[in-house]
């Protein structure tokens, strides 16, 4: 007689009402399509503008990066293929309190990858039918207007919203054409600029490397380099969707994470940096800066490419300008979805999220990522200036693939591994130093304007979370929660740096050790009082996280007097912020491995697999 296997926690059940429709090829082409979207139309010129030819080094730079930080993901995807799996693997590890404010910070930057999508889309097409009225100049920078050009970005969401309604079959199937797509015109672009290449472009005014090699790096995340290798750890959010996701996961990480948008970004980035025509363009040659204030900056492939000779071309490049960038945000709107719905099996978001349509999407939660989705076309409706943030918050759940881990490792040893990585300790070091740097390299202004918006994460998790499972009382949590917001909403407005469009502090801003101050003994005095309040459970959940609230806030401290920040007197000059911040991420790594260790929701999931296993083995 045969006995069925005990029924998995909540966390486990979950994904048994998901479909398992993608292949190998449908992983390939959603990590290709993710990253082959906005990126290749803007981040060419934006990174130019930054770093000049040396440009080119960076995207060469970054894939390296993303090379390192990808080692730990292959293992934990492989290990645990799970829908949404980035928001879900910390509270295996260190608890709710990590999970929470990983998961707050993954759903910031998946609620905005499809408004800045859709920015891109629009962008291209108001710059070239100005009637249109799409866009507006503000400060120098080309935005969406309104009414016109943002309500267009919010009907825009209604129609990803509908194709994802359809399922992950849907997709998966559809995208593979659009991928193809994708990387026949990118290929076929820099081609046609390569006709009207000019060494003399690589070496004009200040040469090869204008801005130094400071601004080789910086350009990893304002320059767009970050958010276009964005799709490496997003195959893990389709885990629980994909058909035979042991085998499939690491080679669609290599191929379509890594491989195929480094070709494609580098020869774009050659071509364009090549073709760049300064007379058409109306800049002082070598004036790379200029070119982000220029007529090229709403369309600079289609602008190069038109000055090459080729305007026959831009029919067919405008059309892809808006099949790209749209089907890289249809994509992100079903992963913010999916990250909403691993929220909600965690227990920190209702289970009303978890609801599953017919086609085996997560409806509700689809719905609620559309609707949020709006709000992001007003604080910053322009690609350029949008793109760092959104970088760095990608990056913030990079970090956690390192410490869950090595602490897998030591709580799950013999969980079946069908990819196990070599010397992990030294990949999770790595990926995780990796991780931290390309944050850091975004500079101040995006650190703090998105700081700022992720530490909300706090009195969320005390109002919602620890109330809602009984680890504080509901009456100090709920008032301790609202003096927080209000004190975080009173600093962030006085320190004068949020949401500017010039990239400047506002002029009656705090001075920075009084703004830093008070932002750090106000989260020190909620996370104290929500300890003081908790029950042990509670405890430990906060002890299990703290350590990530207290990196973030060194390299806050570092970015205002490091090489990228704003401070007159940049004491942490001659890459020597590059080396502390070195330090910071090698010591909050050892405080996470540290911090650890078993937690209910593994114990179910290890009881689950033993289960399964033994019903497996048993004769029949």
């Amino acid at each position: 007689m045969t006995t069925s296997p005990p029924a998995a926690a909540g966390y486990e059940a979950s994904d048994a009402h998901l479909k398992k429709q993608i292949g190998l090829f449908g992983l390939i082409a959603l990590a290709v399509s993710v990253q082959i979207g906005s990126g290749w139309l803007l981040a060419t010129l934006a990174a130019a503008s930054i770093a000049g030819p040396a440009s080119i080094l960076t995207w060469v730079l970054g894939a390296v990066f993303f090379g390192v930080i990808g080692a730990a993901w292959m293992e934990l995807g492989t290990m645990l293929p799970r829908s949404g799996a980035g928001v879900r693997y910390p509270r295996l590890t260190h608890g709710a309190f990590l999970s929470w404010f990983n998961g707050w910070g993954y759903l910031i930057a998946a609620l905005a990858l499809p408004v800045i999508e859709v920015q891109a889309v629009l962008t291209y097409i108001g710059g070239n039918w100005p009637e249109l009225g799409l866009l507006t100049e503000s400060e120098g920078t080309m935005i969406l207007s309104w009414p016109r050009g943002i309500v267009a970005g919010f009907a825009l969401l209604v129609v990803f919203f509908i194709l994802n309604s359809l399922g992950a079959k849907v997709l998966s199937e559809s995208n593979k054409y659009m991928t193809i797509w994708k990387l026949v015109i990118p290929l076929v672009a820099a081609g046609l600029m390569f006709s009207a290449f000019s060494s003399a472009n690589f070496t004009i005014g200040s040469g090869f490397a204008p801005q130094g090699g400071g601004a080789v790096l910086g350009a990893l995340a304002s320059g767009g380099i970050v958010f276009a290798y964005a799709g490496l750890r997003q195959i893990l959010d389709f885990g629980g969707e994909a058909v035979n996701p042991q085998r499939s996961i690491p080679i669609a990480i290599v191929v379509g994470g890594l491989l195929i948008p480094l070709i494609i970004y580098l020869v774009l980035q050659v071509g364009f940096v090549g073709a760049v025509n300064w007379d058409a363009a109306n800049v002082t040659p070598g004036d790379w800066p200029g070119l982000l204030g220029s007529s090229w900056a709403s369309a600079p492939l289609l602008n190069a490419i038109t000055a090459a000779g080729f305007a026959w071309f831009s029919i067919v490049l405008l059309s892809d300008a808006a099949i790209s960038p749209a089907a890289t945000g249809w994509v992100w709107l079903g992963i913010g979805a999916r990250s909403t719905y691993s929220m909600s099996v965690n227990g920190e978001l209702p289970k009303v999220f978890q609801r599953i349509n017919r086609f085996g999407t997560p409806i509700v939660a689809l719905g609620a990522c559309t609707l949020l989705g709006f709000f992001f076309f007003f604080p910053s409706p322009s690609w350029y200036s949008f793109v760092s943030q959104v970088s760095i918050a990608l990056t913030l759940s990079y970090l956690m693939g390192g410490p869950v881990l090595v602490v897998l490792r030591r709580t799950a040893p013999d969980f079946p591994r069908p990819f196990r990585l070599k010397r992990p300790t030294f990949w999770a070091i790595a990926g995780y130093v990796a991780s931290l740097l390309l944050i850091y390299f975004a500079g101040w202004v995006s650190l703090i304007n998105l700081f700022t918006v992720v530490f909300f994460a706090l009195p969320l998790y005390g109002a919602y979370a620890s109330v809602r499972n009984a680890w504080s009382r509901k009456l100090p949590s709920w008032v301790l929660s609202g003096l927080y917001t209000i004190a975080w909403v009173v600093i962030a407005a006085k320190g004068g740096w949020m949401f500017t469009r010039n990239q400047e502090q506002a002029p009656d801003g705090l001075p920075f050790g009084i703004y830093f101050t008070a932002m750090v003994l106000t989260v020190t005095a909620f996370l104290t009082c929500l300890y003081a309040a908790s029950t042990a459970q509670g405890r430990r959940n906060i002890r299990g996280g703290v350590w990530i609230v207290v990196t973030f806030l060194a390299t806050l401290f570092v970015a205002y007097y490091g090489q990228f920040g704003p401070a007159e007197n940049r004491v942490l000059g001659n890459q020597s912020d590059i080396a502390i911040m070195v330090v910071i991420a090698v010591a909050s790594f050892f405080w996470s491995i540290r911090s650890g260790g078993p937690t209910e929701e593994l114990a179910a999931l290890l009881a689950a697999e033993k289960a399964t296993s033994s019903n497996t083995s048993l004769p029949h």
